[in-house]
Formats: structure tokens, C-alpha cells, sequence
């Protein structure tokens, strides 16, 4: 009966009512575990569940007692290819590199310097810490827009200014891209940016729990739009490729790292994704140099029990929807395999979530202690 379900399942094309059929065929106790059968081949993976490696952090008792779940493999569908990007000249105001990408340095600012940051793995694994980003979360400033066109250039100077002014007081990304495919650099790349929030991502060897510190922010000075067309211009899209390069090639940073604000954005009083949804659903990934990692199932879901409202599905499009859906079967086989009903599972993922939250924000207490 369970085979005829996952087979009937796998004949239906549309993520969401592949998940709905699933939720009222498989109920509470109907099965059994599940082997990994053909339908997961196509993704790769690894042992591993969330424990947090920063001292004071304990897992509860019935989180001890879970098996190492399987885990998609992020980075399975491609292998990482960087292009070494050197610094050909560096004045005061101005950075110019190999590939063609300028760096203005006019409204850089200096932050809180990115400390030792934990990474979350496979149960049971050494106590870990990593200093150099590990990722890319690519934002929209949800700033007022004027019509690109040439008789709006006053206007769309004079914004552009505001928004460089706002988002350098406020440290909010790394680096902005403005309306004319100019690259500002905002909070220098050793300091944290104030970008991501509540959020969690992963890739093949780590589970990453607000990104502040982990991922470098790149912003679109742009409003997210719904429909397919990407929500910024040709020059920006060719600006975001060109730095999307020189910061891979400089820190190795691999593709299944570089990843929309929509993607990891999380909300901890209800447990819900996408908290913050610009660049839900048209981010232009493949014209940045990227593999399209809408595809790629949300840690947030399978590691610590997150869930979606019909809202955020809306608001994403199609290509999100896959991602969604490869989560939440991952997080169905994961607590089958634990012999668990589905919501008893989620509940256990919630707090250990939870537990790792308290403990992020002591340690960050502690630090800031430190400091003063």
C-alpha cells in the first residue's frame, strides 16, 4: 500500500498537490520505514542532524535518543568551479579587479568585526568554529522606485543617494548594487552586516543558524516583483555576476551557499519560512553564474521543523515550490525512519531550534560584555 502511494505520489507533477495527496494518504502509524528507494537516487545523502558546537549547549534527552536522519546532499547536482579573481588596482575610493568588477569605497564602514562563528552537523561529530563567510544571501532594498528610464535620471540619483545613506547608518549588506549597476561597498567583508536576521541554510557539511555572521549580503537597490522577469535591469544582473565571482574565487565559497533572503528567512514565534520574501521567485540565478538553487530543499524545514503558509507559496512561484515540496518529504522519511508520527517529529526539531536559539543569544550577550 505504501509503495502505491509513493508511486501514484510521484505521477503528480505539481509540488503542492503531490504534498497535499501525500498528507491524506500517509497518516499517523499507516507506515513503515522507509528504504531509500529509486525516487531519492537523483539526490544524494549524508547522516547528519543539527547539534549546536559552542560551549553550554546540551541536547535534551529525547533528542539523544533520535538515529542520525539522511539528509540531501546540497551540493549533488553540480560540482564547484571558481574563477580566481585578482585586485588590479586600489585607490581610496575605488577598487578595480580582473574580471571587469569596480568596487566603490566611498560609503565603506566598518562594523563589529565577525568573530568565530559556529556551524551545526551530523550528531555526535567535534565541537566546530569557522571565521571566513561561508555564503552569499542576495537581498532587494524594497526601496521607492523611479522609472528607469533618461528623463528620471535627477530622480533616480537622488534615491540612489538616500538608499546609500540608509543602508551605510543602518550597516545593513556587504555590498549594494544601485540602479546603474554601480557596486557600493557598505560594511567591510571582516565585519558583520545586519542583512539576514532569523535564518538557516545549509550545504554538504554544515548547518548555518542566522547568518549574520556566516553570509555576505549583496543587495539590489529594486522592489521584488512578482512574475518570472527578474526584479532588477541588465546592468545589475551583470554587476551581481561579476562580484558574485570575486567573492567566490576569493573565499571558495560553494554555489549551494548562494542563496535569496526569501530562501532562508525564518520567523521563531511561529515557525514559519519565509519571514522576509525578497527575491522569492525570479531571481535570475543562471544569468548570475549560478545553478538554480530554488530546487534545493530548505534546511529550515528538514533540520528544524519549520513549516509554510499557503501565503508564502503564492508569493514564491513554481520554482520554489520544488524546494518545498523535497523538504517536507525529507522531513516525512525522516521521522518515519525514527519510528515517530510526523507532528511528534516536528515537535522535537522545533526545540531543539529553540534550545539553539537561547544559547546563540547568550553567547552574543557574553560577547558584547566582553567588548565593553
Amino acid at each position: 500500500m505504501q509503495f502505491l502511494t509513493e508511486w501514484k505520489a510521484g505521477k503528480i507533477k505539481d509540488p503542492i498537490a503531490r504534498l497535499r495527496y501525500l498528507q491524506l494518504k500517509i497518516g499517523p502509524g499507516s507506515i513503515q520505514p522507509v528504504p531509500r528507494r529509486t525516487r531519492w537516487k537523483a539526490v544524494s545523502l549524508l547522516p547528519a542532524m543539527a547539534c549546536l558546537f559552542i560551549p553550554g549547549f546540551k541536547a535534551s534527552n529525547t533528542d539523544d535518543e533520535l538515529l542520525p536522519p539522511p539528509i540531501p546532499h546540497m551540493t549533488a547536482a553540480a560540482v564547484d568551479v571558481f574563477t580566481d579573481v585578482w585586485q588590479v588596482e586600489k585607490t581610496q575610493d575605488f577598487e578595480t579587479f580582473s574580471n571587469g568588477l569596480r568596487i566603490d569605497n566611498r560609503y565603506a564602514v566598518s562594523n563589529d568585526p565577525r568573530v568565530p562563528y559556529p556551524v551545526f552537523g551530523p550528531i555526535g561529530t567535534q565541537s566546530g568554529l569557522r571565521t571566513q563567510p561561508a555564503g552569499i544571501v542576495f537581498h532587494t532594498t524594497e526601496s521607492d522606485q523611479a522609472n528607469f528610464e533618461e528623463d528620471q535620471n535627477g530622480a533616480l540619483k537622488r534615491i540612489g543617494k538616500e538608499v546609500l545613506s540608509f543602508v551605510k547608518r543602518n550597516h545593513c549588506y556587504h555590498f549594494l548594487i544601485d540602479r546603474f549597476g554601480q557596486v557600493f561597498r557598505i560594511v567591510e567583508e571582516s565585519d558583520v552586516a545586519y542583512h539576514a536576521g532569523n535564518s538557516v541554510w545549509a550545504d554538504a557539511g554544515a548547518i548555518y543558524v542566522n547568518l549574520n555572521t556566516s553570509f555576505l549580503g549583496i543587495a539590489f537597490e529594486t522592489q521584488t516583483q512578482p512574475g518570472d522577469m527578474p526584479s532588477a535591469n541588465p546592468a545589475q544582473i551583470h554587476a551581481a555576476r561579476v562580484l558574485t565571482q570575486m567573492l567566490r574565487g576569493k573565499y571558495r565559497i560553494p554555489e549551494a551557499n548562494c542563496v535569496t533572503h526569501a530562501q532562508v528567512s525564518v520567523n521563531p514565534d511561529n515557525m514559519l519560512v519565509g519571514y522576509h520574501t525578497d527575491w522569492a521567485g525570479n531571481f535570475p540565478f543562471l544569468e548570475v553564474g549560478l545553478n538554480d538553487n530554488y530546487t534545493a530543499p530548505p534546511p529550515s524545514i528538514y533540520a528544524f521543523g519549520f513549516d509554510y503558509n499557503p501565503i508564502f507559496v503564492h508569493q514564491t512561484g513554481v520554482r520554489l515550490w520544488q524546494g518545498l515540496a523535497l523538504a517536507e518529504d525529507q522531513l516525512r522519511m525522516q521521522s518515519t525512519a525514527q519510528g515517530l508520527r510526523l507532528a511528534q517529529y516536528r515537535s522535537i526539531l522545533r526545540k531543539r531550534y529553540k534550545e539553539i536559539i537561547i544559547t546563540l543569544k547568550a553567547a552574543s550577550a557574553k560577547e558584547e560584555r566582553h567588548a565593553t
